[in-house]
């Protein structure tokens, strides 16, 4: 109900030229560069597995054809994609001040993909670490 009902695949851009969101760790994290904290994408997540987490994903908000960001689970760490001109880029999401939490709707279809994949208490832990 909640996943990307879209005929046309959405392009993500790996950020191959773009080092902001990569590292050498097999973990998802936040590490702080100068006042800003940054989400960290683990050096094992492949390409694909970013295209078919995008593609998968819940798109915000709910029903739009054209979603202004996009959310998915994996490994119990939620990840939000938005729209950068032609393709799509995705990083570690966590709260931050100034911007509302996640939406109760999104929330719980993540909390369903987490029991579904088996990582509810990794989600969980994420989200009382990064969520609010």
């Amino acid at each position: 109900m909640h996943e990307a009902t879209t005929c046309q695949r959405r392009l993500y851009d790996p950020g191959e030229h773009r080092f902001k969101h990569c590292w050498s760790e097999p973990r998802a994290a936040f590490v702080r560069e100068g006042s800003a904290e940054i989400g960290k994408c683990p050096s094992t997540l492949s390409k694909r597995l970013a295209e078919q987490l995008l593609n998968d994903g819940i798109a915000y908000p709910i029903g739009q054809e054209h979603p202004e960001r996009i959310y998915n689970l994996h490994d119990g760490v939620v990840y939000e994609a938005v729209y950068s001109g032609d393709s799509w880029h995705g990083y570690p999401w966590r709260y931050r001040p100034g911007r509302r939490s996640l939406p109760r709707q999104i929330k719980q279809e993540l909390e369903n993909r987490a029991k579904q994949q088996g990582c509810l208490p990794g989600y969980r832990h994420w989200m009382k670490e990064h969520g609010r």
